[in-house]
């Protein structure tokens, strides 16, 4: 009787520390990278939908907003990595869309409309976590194939609405590239603003936490680099001098980077002194298998929770039941079951404000003119907003989405609330029970192994010739990070083994402590 006490004591605080909601509401300053994307994303969207107002086709204002939300993504990736991969979320938008119309056009009735977006939204998680893709993950996908699929077509009306949301979404591509032609530069002169106060806030600070995060937004700075390139090389400089700082402290040397962090984001890339002698080496690419293989687990929770969400509401209320599917895949874009969690309560808590926003907004009756208007500023305020947390960007977010379909089905705005409320709560639960159902039991491996790997690096470190000092370096911080992400993972599923929270912190520091005493004298 004492022993299943037990379990079900150590059960009951497993629940309790996977659904803590500490820091699920915390507003954070986010450095650089957030005034330039939201215009680029309201303009994005402004042009196509005025375009379409001036031709007195508003009726298809809502597939160009499905195709504008191209420009969500890579929104502080470098230009390289933004010219492919923000292609590939255009043509995965369009396809969502496609889809979406495919099935109203055939006549799908509700249960077959689940079955499309639950599908899509299930291909779009894993296509975003194996690429990481980034806020906002594969939501918007799930969002375009639901929006399109629930909107009555013909055969004769798809062309033209794919068609609109692939000129929509073209326009969106070329405008996040054309900044590369003004300031080729910007993404890693606001990569290295924001490794430099990573810095800052660990000197200032101390805690294990805040020197993870500090070696993680220097390492992502340095990968951003390229060779050959003077401005490069400078920003190299600095982020070598501030990766020496953060092993070996300097006094004053926390105000310092605030400054350089401040003057590289206004575009004033200061002397650093040259690249530096330190060599970057990075980690070999794995085969695209190995890529998407670990992200499997979260891929079969979306599948059943898209699907749980979606054909509970619909038995319901059909009208809108792709609205629990894009709820649900909201909160699974998380990696774990307290991510989802968090996830969760950020949507609940930002779509109660907007649709207490979207309320005032409509008791003025307002034409379609007026909506479209709040649709474009909406989203630019949601842009400036979300990356300090996901539930002030939902505030904003949920009046875009309910003025897109009362452009559809003006009158009914009070209705239109409360079912986007009530799906969206149903949504978020069923995405927060699905992850701690479904355990992804693979992350204990994933530990393991972090584990042993981090060790042996540290072996060789201790062991290596001084030529192979950088590799050697290299290697060991790459199976830090490794370790630091395989215990987020670990420690915010419920499963019932132990989080060996000590062990990793006890090998982290070792391997740091290693990492300061090999640093490279200039």
């Amino acid at each position: 009787m004492n022993q299943q006490s037990s379990r079900w004591s150590t059960a009951l605080h497993h629940l309790k520390h996977v659904l803590r909601a500490r820091d699920a509401l915390r507003v954070t300053t986010p450095i650089g990278g957030v005034l330039v994307p939201a215009l680029r994303v309201g303009v994005s969207m402004a042009i196509p939908i005025l375009l379409l107002v001036s031709l007195d086709r508003i009726d298809l204002v809502p597939f160009a907003a499905l195709g504008s939300f191209t420009s969500l993504y890579c929104r502080v990736d470098t230009y390289s990595r933004r010219a492919w991969l923000q292609l590939l979320t255009a043509v995965g938008i369009v396809a969502g869309v496609a889809v979406g119309a495919i099935t109203s056009a055939a006549s799908g009735g509700d249960i077959a409309k689940v079955l499309a977006v639950a599908a899509v939204a299930t291909a779009a998680k894993l296509f975003s976590d194996s690429l990481a893709l980034g806020a906002p993950g594969g939501l918007m996908f799930a969002f375009a194939a639901g929006a399109a699929a629930y909107v009555p077509q013909q055969w004769s009306d798809v062309a033209l609405h794919v068609g609109v949301a692939a000129g929509s979404a073209a326009l969106s591509y070329a405008l996040s590239m054309a900044g590369g032609v003004l300031h080729p530069s910007g993404p890693q002169r606001v990569a290295t603003a924001r490794a430099a106060s990573a810095v800052a806030d660990h000197l200032e600070r101390g805690t294990p936490a805040s020197r993870h995060h500090a070696h993680a937004a220097v390492q992502r700075a340095m990968g951003t680099l390229s060779s050959g390139r003077a401005t490069h090389d400078q920003l190299r400089g600095h982020l070598l001098h501030a990766r020496r700082v953060l092993h070996r402290p300097e006094p004053g040397a926390a105000a310092t980077l605030r400054e350089l962090a401040a003057r590289v984001r206004r575009g004033r890339v200061p002397e650093s002194g040259g690249p530096g002698a330190e060599v970057e080496v990075r980690s070999p690419r794995r085969p695209p298998w190995q890529a998407v293989q670990p992200h499997l687990p979260n891929a079969a929770r979306m599948a059943v929770a898209a699907l749980v969400s979606g054909l509970l509401v619909a038995a319901v209320h059909p009208d809108h039941a792709y609205w629990a599917v894009v709820s649900a895949s909201s909160v699974l874009q998380a990696t774990n079951a307290t991510g989802t969690w968090h996830r969760a309560l950020q949507r609940m808590c930002g779509t109660v404000a907007g649709g207490l926003i979207t309320l005032v907004v409509f008791s003025f009756d307002p034409g379609p003119l007026v909506i479209i208007a709040v649709v474009v500023l909406a989203q630019v305020a949601a842009e400036l907003v979300v990356m300090s947390n996901y539930a002030l960007g939902l505030t904003f977010a949920t009046p875009i989405a309910l003025s897109l379909v009362a452009l559809r089905q003006p009158g009914e705005s009070f209705a239109l609330v409360t079912e986007r409320v009530g799906t969206t709560l149903v949504g978020a639960a069923i995405g927060t029970a699905v992850s701690l159902l479904l355990i992804n039991r693979h992350i204990a491996h994933r530990l393991e192994h972090a584990l042993l790997r981090c060790e042996r690096a540290q072996a060789e470190l201790r062991s290596c010739d001084p030529e192979r000092l950088t590799p050697a370096r290299a290697g060991l911080l790459s199976s830090v990070f490794a370790l630091r992400d395989a215990h987020s993972l670990a420690d915010g599923e419920l499963w019932p083994r132990q989080k060996r929270t000590q062990e990793v912190l006890d090998t982290e520091h070792r391997a740091y402590e290693l990492l300061a005493e090999s640093v490279p004298v200039r």
